[in-house]
């Protein structure tokens, strides 16, 4: 009887939250107090638990690099969901079952990801230990393990397991659950993350995909496997639910024009409202006419645009009017997030606060804020490795929050100057009930196929969220903008969907 595959994932489920609190508080029980300033983190964690009205979102993703693997190989495995734990392998692997281990290894789960490894090594020599994702990439990986997948990873693990590299890729998608809360009201949504293509084509050099594909970028799936996995997902995962979400869990979603053309064609009348959301550049999206992403039942709902920088910008938005853009896309419907990056050689404080003005005059519907990454493998990564410019640091503080783990010439290296920065921009661009009542208008009154669709469905969901309410009055758009309940009302139908940016790809941190 042959023996089987167990997939694994490490990480740190501290980090699924998008407060700063969490994530720091996380950080604490590591032992890595010698690597920053105790006391400036402690005091920065109590002035975060002070601030009235924060936008909190947690969520679940369950082991998708492990599912994509498990389902694109010919001989059997077993995919554990959670975050896996020593006493976990321990008791998979006392059974005798498996003879490989592959372990998606995220930066947060370095440590646990060097554990197991220790464990399987002295205890079950006979088991192959495969070392998957961004952590794969850590020098010292290829020392704890027995082999290392890169790029889609597929194709590296049929090799070791003897099945041709050429066999056609499945279309996967995995179920994710959500928790969010804003201003005291909270929801909660599952929805399903989908691998419909491969890599990306601009090769930024501070992305973990460049790392792992370059400039490759693949979609190796046709129109009609999309739509199948779509319905499938739906069925498996809300199949009550008329208004269904689908993420791509791609760093170029709809990169390939042609493709997914075809698919919103196909998907015209599905038997349920389906929502995409998608990581994309302003160059892909402004290929597209509007309406192909909004007139049928398969729907762009919202679309990540990646600015990074306004004032040195990069070629994925060369040549865009990204504030028309985005207010073409919005008054499609279309929700807008637009992710920015401290920590580039020639910001200052001075010239980040001239670019936060620029990016607040783009007008998107949400921001997100990143410090810049050391991602292992990144032409960035190896440019400051080999001019002796990165921190000697767990590899869990190579991509952590607010973490500036390089030298760089105008900000102290640490928490001591990215944490409070980071903090600062992210209140400068977050205007909270604000946004939520301005863009509440844009979405009640578009006049698209689908909103139109969407009608009773929202009237029967605000009696349900309200019956002391006329629904018909906030659907027509009448007094929305300063009214709270309208706020609430534009945080559990439009705003769904904003949420799930903070961000997500195959191979991540």
């Amino acid at each position: 009887m042959s023996k089987e595959i167990l997939f694994t994932i490490a990480r740190d489920p501290t980090y699924d939250s998008r407060k700063a609190v969490d994530k720091l508080e996380g950080l604490s029980q590591k032992g890595f107090e010698k690597f920053y300033d105790v006391k400036l983190v402690n005091d920065y964690i109590e002035q975060q638990k002070n601030k009235p009205n924060q936008f909190s979102f947690n969520w679940g993703p369950y082991n998708v690099p492990g599912q994509w693997m498990s389902e694109n190989i010919s001989v059997p495995s077993k995919v554990i969901a959670e975050p896996i734990t020593l006493d976990r392998t321990k008791e998979e692997l006392e059974s005798g079952k498996y003879d490989h281990i592959v372990i998606s290894t995220y930066l947060s789960g370095y440590s646990t990801f060097r554990n197991i490894a220790g464990y399987v090594r002295a205890k079950h020599p006979e088991v192959k230990i495969i070392a998957a994702s961004v952590g794969a990439l850590i020098s010292e990986s290829s020392e704890l393990s027995d082999f290392t997948v890169r790029g889609d990873q597929v194709g590296d693990l049929r090799a070791i397991i003897g099945q041709s590299k050429t066999d056609p890729l499945k279309v996967v998608s995995v179920q994710s659950d959500t928790e969010t809360e804003f201003n005291g009201v909270r929801k909660k949504a599952s929805y399903a993350l989908l691998i419909s293509s491969l890599g990306c084509m601009y090769g930024c050099d501070f992305c973990p995909a460049t790392a792992q594909f370059g400039q490759e970028y693949r979609a190796p799936f046709s129109a009609a496997e999309i739509m199948n996995s779509i319905i499938s997902a739906h069925e498996t995962i809300a199949p009550e639910s008329k208004i269904f979400t689908v993420s791509l869990a791609e760093p170029q979603g709809l990169g390939n024009i042609w493709l997914w053309k075809e698919v919103f064609k196909l998907c015209r009348d599905l038997p349920f409202q389906c929502e995409i959301v998608s990581t994309t550049s302003s160059k892909v999206i402004q290929k597209y006419n509007l309406d192909e992403l909004t007139s049928g039942a398969l729907r762009l709902s919202t679309v990540n645009i990646g600015v990074e920088s306004l004032l040195q910008g990069y070629e994925k938005n060369q040549g865009i009017d990204l504030k028309s853009t985005i207010y073409k896309l919005q008054q499609a419907g279309i929700n807008v997030v637009c992710t920015y990056i401290l920590g580039l050689d020639w910001q200052t404080k001075d010239n980040i606060k001239e670019e936060v003005k620029l990016l607040k005059d783009l007008g998107s519907s949400g921001y997100i804020v990143s410090n810049l990454e050391m991602q292992p493998g990144t032409p960035l990564y190896n440019a400051y490795k080999k001019n002796g410019r990165l921190l000697d640091v767990p590899p869990e503080l190579l991509s952590f929050y607010g973490y500036q783990a390089y030298i760089h010439p105008n900000f102290i290296s640490g928490f001591n100057d990215m944490l409070p920065l980071i903090g600062e921009v992210e209140d400068e661009l977050s205007n909270g009930e604000q946004t939520l009542g301005a863009n509440l208008r844009v979405f009640l009154q578009r006049k698209n196929q689908a909103e139109l669709k969407q009608r009773s469905i929202i009237k029967k969901m605000l009696k349900d969220f309200s019956a002391s309410v006329d629904p018909g009055s906030y659907v027509d758009g009448i007094s929305i903008i300063e009214d709270k309940f309208a706020a609430e009302l534009y945080f559990h139908l439009a705003f769904r969907n904003v949420d799930l940016f903070h961000p997500y790809i195959l191979s991540t941190n």
